[in-house]
């Protein structure tokens, strides 16, 4: 299996191995500075190398949208 060097492992405190990958989403339009989001947390290279493809999946057909989290300025 070839690795992707996108994919990286890293070690918890406890000491079991998880896996992460950053994804180039590509330039933004107002700012021209490079967008890119990072996954954490995939017990697996596999399950990773998965989420990674489903993500290009969406950005390569339109339907991506990245998550923009709201705060109130009033609690």
């Amino acid at each position: 299996m070839a690795r992707n060097p996108q994919i990286k492992e890293y070690t918890l405190k406890d000491g079991e191995k998880r896996f992460m990958f950053k994804f180039y989403l590509g330039t933004d339009s107002l700012t021209g500075k490079p967008l890119t989001t990072t996954r954490r947390g995939f017990k697996s290279r596999k399950e990773a190398q998965d989420a990674m493809n489903q993500l290009q999946l969406e950005v390569n057909s339109g339907t991506y949208k990245k998550l923009q989290y709201e705060t109130s300025r009033y609690l």
